[in-house]
């Protein structure tokens, strides 16, 4: 077991910080109150991610065979049943050649039809949990998709490097074959790769055995089988989370650094040199890296910014809503040029705080009131640039005539206040 401790910490830009470079980021996975976190923190001990499981409790990215219980055709979609007593919602536009084990597919999913599918958003609030009839099978570097054969890049690869991919990809035979079965995603985590793109092609062949064996056994198992049970959430995030933005993984659970270590000695070998187990009698990981107060900072109503303007974030039922106020900001300039300076660090701070407290659905932002079209052209296209780089598909739509920004984020996870509080226990705030 390699150990990590105290006498390790330094300095990095006046805060506290870990390892032997100034520049990598760390993830920690740590227990606390029956849930595992994983926390994802910047150089600079700024905390960038976060998520919190229970442990055996999630169903995202599982495959079931479920049973179809109605088809509603002025909506486009079915309820599945995929569990006992568990409903999905199954959208069917854009379902290309759905499995079904009970029947030849004729182009019609009718009422007590038998169909593979996987869960892709877990149940929340009101809301069952959504699944697809197009599976997919992901690895560190590529996500294999059935009924759907396109090739697919990651929008936060670089140019250069897909151009790169594809010169790669069409000299290459196993990709050619594999993609006249399957759809092909190259993930984030391809940027590792910019000298090498070999360890492509063995997780291809690794996710194409893993597809096939799972699509042989299907129409031999019953109605409600799990074929596909995805690793635990917190593994599953050292596979999503950006790989280049760490260079260690600290844990001071001996049960989670044998799991994880056997986790990516399997699926992610080249990551395990960054695995440490963190021991330190005096000072605990928690304590280090002030992962209680992250945490509370994370869920407050109000964030502050640096210029002395801050941030309201209210949760209703249907959206989010961000309110960007001025503050304790005393500027020289006049007050247009003010206004401009805090809309800006208030739309990198929102970008942020998107992706930290996992807010997804509708978000409305009533920025500070501006006059000049070209400072707001300029704020929407400051915005539009900085959730490009959101792993979760987010949208900005408009400005409407009033102001306010309209702004759509994909929902698959709870938010990060969900996460942590258990059901009952839900206050005002977000």
């Amino acid at each position: 077991m390699t150990k990590y401790g105290r006498e390790e910490v330094h300095t990095v830009n006046g805060k506290a910080g870990t390892g032997n470079t100034a520049n990598g980021g760390r993830l920690l996975i740590l227990k606390r109150e029956g849930k595992i976190l994983t926390l994802l923190y910047s150089d600079n001990n700024r905390l960038l991610r976060a998520d919190a499981w229970e442990p055996e409790t999630s169903v995202l990215d599982n495959i079931y065979i479920g049973k179809v219980k109605h088809v509603v055709r002025n909506i486009d979609a079915a309820f599945v049943e995929f569990a006992p007593d568990m409903l999905c919602f199954l959208p069917l536009k854009g379902c290309k050649n759905p499995i079904l084990t009970n029947r030849v597919y004729d182009g019609r999913i009718l009422a007590e039809d038998e169909i593979l599918l996987q869960i892709v958003t877990e149940k929340q609030k009101a809301k069952e949990a959504s699944a697809s009839a197009s599976l997919s099978f992901a690895g560190k570097y590529l996500v294999l998709t059935t009924g759907r054969l396109q090739m697919g890049y990651s929008s936060r690869l670089p140019e250069e490097l897909k151009e790169r991919l594809k010169n790669w990809i069409h000299e290459n035979p196993l990709f050619a074959d594999a993609g006249r079965e399957y759809g092909i995603i190259f993930r984030t985590n391809v940027k590792e790769l910019w000298e090498d793109f070999s360890p492509l092609e063995k997780e291809l062949q690794a996710l194409r055995e893993e597809a096939e064996e799972l699509l042989k056994k299907a129409p031999h198992r019953t109605c409600f089988s799990l074929l596909k049970k995805a690793p635990e959430a917190y593994l599953k995030n050292l596979q999503d989370y950006d790989s280049t933005a760490y260079d260690k993984i600290l844990t001071d659970d001996p049960s989670v650094y044998e799991t994880v270590s056997i986790y990516l000695k399997q699926n992610q070998p080249s990551d395990i040199e960054k695995l440490f187990f963190y021991e330190d009698e005096l000072l605990s990981l928690s304590r280090l890296y002030s992962v209680e107060a992250r945490l509370s900072e994370a869920l407050e109503r109000r964030v502050w910014l640096k210029s002395g303007g801050y941030l309201v974030f209210d949760r209703t039922e249907a959206l989010t809503c961000i309110d960007v106020n001025s503050g304790k900001y005393v500027g020289k300039k006049n007050a247009e040029e003010t206004y401009f300076e805090i809309n800006m660090e208030a739309a990198r701070e929102i970008g942020r705080q998107l992706l930290l407290r996992n807010i997804s659905g509708i978000i409305i932002i009533d920025f500070i009131n501006m006059q000049t079209e070209e400072r707001r052209r300029l704020l929407m296209e400051a915005l539009r640039s900085i959730v490009s780089g959101d792993p979760m598909k987010t949208v900005v739509v408009d400005m409407t005539p009033l102001g306010l920004v309209e702004v759509t984020r994909k929902k698959e996870k709870k938010s990060l206040w969900e996460q942590l509080h258990t059901a009952g226990k839900m206050g005002d705030q977000q």
